[in-house]
């Protein structure tokens, strides 16, 4: 038997590559191997393509405001045709095909796909991944020809699925700590950044922290597990030989929540032959609280050239509000010191959650900008799943428009703020920004 796992197109103003790579989808593939079947991935979104759109209706109140030079200027499909799409399944043949569905706001391409394989094929569909955990009786009632939709990590349901359909050989649980991703099912040279092959691993999964605006936990729990740190290092040693990757981005919430842990990981890395001269980074941000001298200091010995930030505010009252842990303790000497070890930093705040002012907002953008760093805007959307989520007051047009829930719809004003003031304050924090590269 053999599966075919997809990664879907999508469609938005802008997406960023390095996080497209399909590592959901590696993990799944490893389950079917280890059960004896065949796997192969389709990712729609490699080799990179993008397409211009007219901008669709769901996002025409935006048009007004795309003459601002610091805002969006087009709505594109990035991805390979529905024609090679056909053509690509055909060419693999299989007898299952798996959609992956982790963004709400994407779901659209979801379904698309879906229709498309139905009409062009007559194969059983199942769909998993973070949006399909959060929302699967809606998924069930909005796209009745998928056939079957998982829940949760793909160790936990997939045994039972396929146990289900009768061919599962594994016994007993699947310890995800011990899996190694499928990576040879993807052409290395796809996935790039500059001239170095790139792929995305995780060492870590789960959250300690109780922000209400997060759903992390939906899928990985509150308890933060890791790998054994020579798991890590032998699936780098494969990429870095197999596929002449020489740059590792670790997709973790909390990478550096563990110190020991940590040190041991960049340790191992610095003392690794051939690793020594690897770039990583970890684009969804470092735990910075526990980061000191010498953490850093390793860091950079191994070869982390920039820094990504979880700030959100820099107001104590809204932290408290949303339980957000107090990040603000010597976060200026922090900084300091990552500059002097030769980083570059980007710090991501929050604009738009409820409860938020347009003054505290610039306040924030301007005291980051004064510390010499860059500004990552991340305009509020709606966070299914999380605690917050379940009691933000939105209108039904809101609340049951998928495609609203994503960052660059500026779909959410709140009583502080507008709509055309979220657009300033993102596009503040982007002229700024620009200004200090320039300069």
């Amino acid at each position: 038997m053999k599966v075919l796992l997809i990664q879907p197109p999508l469609e938005d103003f802008y997406t960023t590559p390095i996080r497209l790579y399909p590592l959901g989808l590696l993990y799944a593939a490893r389950i079917f191997l280890d059960s004896g079947w065949e796997a192969d991935i389709l990712d729609c979104l490699s080799p990179f393509k993008k397409r211009r759109l007219p901008i669709p209706k769901s996002f025409d109140y935006l048009i007004p405001f795309m003459e601002n030079p610091y805002f969006y200027k087009n709505y594109y499909r990035f991805g390979i045709s529905e024609q090679e799409i056909v053509s690509r399944i055909r060419a693999s043949s299989p007898d299952l095909i798996g959609i992956s569905s982790q963004f709400t706001a994407y779901y659209q391409s979801v379904e698309e796909l879906v229709h498309l394989i139905k009409k062009n094929f007559r194969l059983p569909i199942f769909v998993g991944g973070n949006h399909a955990t959060a929302f699967t009786e809606e998924i069930k009632a909005r796209t009745p020809e998928v056939d079957h939709i998982l829940s949760g990590p793909a160790e936990d349901c997939l045994p039972e699925f396929l146990n289900e359909l009768g061919f599962n050989s594994i016994k007993g649980p699947v310890d995800w700590r011990t899996i190694r991703p499928a990576h040879h099912l993807l052409l290395g040279d796809f996935y790039r950044i500059g001239k170095k092959n790139c792929v995305s691993m995780i060492a870590s999964r789960g959250c300690p922290y109780s922000c209400e605006f997060c759903s992390v936990h939906l899928m990985f729990g509150r308890k933060i597990n890791y790998r054994p740190v020579e798991e890590v290092i032998q699936e780098m040693r494969w990429n870095y030989n197999h596929k002449n990757v020489r740059i590792f981005n670790f997709e973790d919430d909390n990478l550096s929540f563990d110190r020991q842990w940590f040190l041991q990981f960049l340790r191992e890395v610095n003392s690794d032959s051939l690793l020594k001269n690897v770039e990583l980074t970890a684009m969804n941000g470092i735990c910075y609280p526990n980061l000191d001298d010498e953490i850093l200091t390793e860091m950079r010995r191994a070869c982390f050239k920039q820094l990504n930030l979880s700030f959100v505010t820099q107001s104590l009252e809204l932290k408290r509000k949303y339980h957000r842990p107090n990040t603000t303790y010597n976060f200026e000497r922090l900084v300091r010191t990552v500059q002097k070890l030769g980083f570059s930093i980007t710090v991501y705040i929050i604009i738009g959650l409820p409860g938020q002012t347009l003054e505290e907002i610039k306040t924030t953008i301007d005291y980051l900008l004064e510390l010499g760093v860059l500004v990552g805007p991340s305009v509020f959307y709606l966070p299914h799943g999380s605690k917050l989520y379940e009691r933000l007051q939105v209108s039904p047009e809101i609340r049951n428009n998928w495609n609203l829930y994503r960052s660059s719809a500026f779909a959410l004003e709140t009583e502080h703020l507008s709509r055309a003031q979220l657009i300033d304050l993102f596009s503040y924090a982007r002229m700024r920004n620009l200004e200090k590269r320039v300069s």
